[in-house]
């Protein structure tokens, strides 16, 4: 792996882990001295990739997050959680919609499997604005979702309204997970003051534009409130959504080092949303021998700072081979 930005003088405080799990989210952040970790989102079709990776690093999950109820982010978690159970589960349920069964049979089947789980071992919270957790030096905490967006969520039927964020700090580094929060999520923390500036910040919704956002005004702010020195993108090369936006790329490339878990359509040419999700698109990233770009990311964090390193290599060598790369800037 490749390691790029600011190197400490001292041990390891702790590790975060961005995993490359194609379409979806899966982040770990593992204390060094206990081992111990939390999980953040986990994709359908991704758990044995995390309990191998776990059993690789001689880890336990401590605490799972799930930041909203979509399968590329929760489809995982109740396999994982079966086969380490953790002390800690944060999710919520609010934005179920109990008329509905086909569309939250996966939910419910998940939700049930926590119920499996010995109740003296593990405990269920919710996931609000001001849940928070300490893990040896790793201290996390929620910033949204607030009550009234999980009332929106469920009124409307807007899962992502409910996202979470969460907000990391291990010693003087701070990180931020963005889940797939929309844009009036993110004016109403800027709003209220809150601290959202981060060394390292997970874009939301797998790069897309925010949710209401018109002419890249929400994006232009967030990007001003964190103030990023490493915006990390996880999507998958043949996602049939678009993603990630070449929009917020290109506008997050010129203030910060953009760094995609694979590569996209975008950075073959296909910039319109319609281009990017064409036949032509698919059949062109089917082609790859890899799909990696970055790959996945791990920082690790010291009391002065933090190293990042990259899965594949020379991550600006992997840049250059793409024809039109949407994270380079001129």
């Amino acid at each position: 792996m490749t390691v790029a930005t600011q190197p400490g003088n001292t041990g390891p405080a702790a590790e975060i882990w961005f995993l490359d799990v194609g379409q979806g989210d899966c982040t770990l952040v593992i204390d060094s001295e206990s081992r111990n970790a939390i999980l953040i989102d986990c994709p359908a079709g991704r758990a044995d990739q995390v309990l191998e990776f776990a059993n690789e690093q001689s880890i336990s999950i401590h605490t799972a997050i799930v930041t909203h109820w979509d399968v590329d982010h929760y489809g995982g978690i109740a396999r994982v959680t079966a086969a380490m159970p953790p002390v800690r589960i944060v999710y919520n349920h609010d934005t179920l919609f109990p008329e509905e069964d086909r569309p939250n049979h996966g939910i419910r089947t998940t939700l049930m499997q926590f119920l499996n789980l010995d109740r003296s071992r593990t405990r269920l919270d919710n996931a609000q604005e001001g849940a928070e957790g300490l893990i040896g030096k790793v201290h996390w905490k929620m910033l949204a979702p607030d009550y009234r967006e999980l009332t929106e969520a469920y009124a409307r039927r807007r899962r992502n309204v409910a996202s979470a964020v969460v907000a990391i700090e291990i010693e003087t580094t701070r990180v931020l997970i963005g889940g797939d929060a929309v844009g009036a999520t993110w004016n109403r923390l800027i709003a209220d003051g809150a601290s959202l500036q981060s060394h390292i910040f997970r874009w939301p919704h797998h790069g897309a534009d925010l949710d209401g956002d018109t002419g890249g005004t929400f994006r232009d702010q967030v990007l001003q409130a964190v103030q990023p020195e490493r915006l990390i993108i996880s999507a998958g090369a043949t996602n049939r959504y678009g993603h990630p936006s070449v929009s917020t790329v290109r506008a997050a490339s010129s203030l910060t080092k953009v760094m995609c878990t694979q590569v996209t359509a975008g950075c073959f040419g296909f910039t319109e949303r319609a281009q990017r999700i064409s036949a032509q698109a698919q059949q062109q990233m089917r082609s790859l021998t890899s799909h990696h770009c970055a790959g996945s990311i791990r920082a690790v964090v010291t009391s002065s700072g933090f190293t990042l390193a990259t899965q594949c290599g020379d991550h600006q060598e992997r840049i250059d081979q793409w024809p039109v790369p949407l994270c380079k800037t001129v």
